[in-house]
């Protein structure tokens, strides 16, 4: 399990009680931050001056002794806020871009996956999700009640292979088309998970390592998830 904030906090509470930030102790440190969102990290960053500053009025004679360690640390956060840039890019349909797109973020996710669709027919993007649980990522996927019963769907064979679903329970439609890959990638647009989608309509997705929109979506994913817990 990942830390929390908190935890993270009284790491390094830990770690400016001797001054020292140890090769493994950045690497773990690293990690961690790479699955905070910025503004976490930059709570973190603040409080490495709140903790640093007290520690120099308690003992001032190691001064240079905790101003290394504050570099170190300092050094540490900003290289994650850096590499961290966010950029975004759009792609079209008819043709394959969106397609491709979805499918290529599915087999590259890692940890988790939070799928929050109209619909999912195209049988290839199914088979990407269903091998994205099999190969231990954490899948959800959120859906329409009534596309779940279109002749084509793949929702179904998803649910008979224990991927975690959820339908809406409205007379009205679940029309959202975005998903989230790893909190690290959010693709949202106006396409549909449909053969149709790349072959007919007049499409779009948008992709994004924007860390605060991805927080939204995320947020309002766990709202549906909960809402529809049944």
């Amino acid at each position: 399990m990942l830390p929390t904030t908190r935890q993270l906090e009284q790491q390094l509470i830990d770690y400016v009680a001797d001054d020292h930030l140890s090769k493994e102790e950045s690497r773990d440190l690293r990690a961690a931050l790479e699955d905070l969102p910025n503004e976490d990290i930059s709570y973190l960053r603040n409080r490495l001056f709140d903790h640093a500053r007290a520690r120099l009025e308690d003992t001032p004679d190691a001064a240079m002794d905790h101003l290394r360690w504050l570099e170190r640390c300092v050094k540490l956060f900003d290289s994650t806020l850096v590499a961290r840039q966010s950029s975004s890019s759009a792609w079209f349909s008819p043709g394959e871009d969106c397609r491709r797109q979805i499918i290529q973020h599915l087999n590259n996710a890692r940890r988790q996956i939070d799928i929050c669709v109209f619909t999912i027919s195209d049988n290839d993007i199914a088979d990407a999700v269903l091998n994205a649980h099999e190969r231990g990522v954490a899948v959800r996927v959120i859906t329409d009640d009534d596309k779940r019963e279109d002749i084509g769907s793949d929702i179904a064979m998803l649910q008979r292979h224990k991927v975690p679903v959820r339908l809406d329970q409205t007379p009205d439609h679940m029309h959202h088309k975005f998903c989230v890959v790893d909190r690290m990638f959010l693709i949202n647009g106006s396409f549909n998970w449909t053969r149709s989608a790349t072959t007919r309509n007049q499409e779009n997705i948008v992709i994004t390592d924007d860390q605060k929109l991805i927080r939204e979506f995320i947020d309002r994913f766990e709202h549906l998830w909960s809402e529809f817990a049944g």
